[in-house]
């Protein structure tokens, strides 16, 4: 995928564009934002191996056929782990939730509810989220 570059006369002209979501920088455009996005599911895994600690990693299949898309989900940790290697992530991020901290969010993920106006009201915070409404082609 071609990368975006920011506009001339930055000192970051030459740079690709970036985004930054919960302290992790990832390049536009590319393989390792598309990995970035799918952290949010890999919480969720972790969330579900305290069920199920049997349960298979989807994510391991998310790069089959991409080779740079596969490695850049096996660079940010959440697919090509070994069962030891999960259920230790798995403790780790439940002896967080379990000290305090609040569980893996991304502001690049709202979930939401439509109010009676036709917006869209975050659901963790009550703010309106804005957004693009879609509707049928017909």
């Amino acid at each position: 995928m071609p990368q975006r570059k920011r506009q001339s006369g930055t000192k970051f002209k030459d740079k690709p564009r970036q985004i930054k979501d919960n302290g992790v920088r990832v390049d536009l455009g590319g393989p390792a934002e598309i990995a970035n996005h799918y952290r949010r599911h890999f919480h969720q895994f972790l969330d579900y191996l305290t069920i199920d600690p049997s349960a298979l990693n989807l994510l391991d299949q998310v790069g089959d056929g991409e080779p740079a898309l596969r490695d850049a989900m096996r660079r940010a940790g959440i697919a090509g782990l070994t069962r030891d290697e999960l259920l230790k992530k798995r403790d780790d991020y439940v002896a967080r939730l379990d000290a305090g901290e609040k569980p893996y969010s991304s502001k690049l993920h709202k979930v939401g509810w439509l109010n009676d106006d036709g917006e869209m009201i975050d659901s963790q915070t009550g703010e309106v989220i804005p957004f693009v409404p879609v509707g049928s082609a017909n």
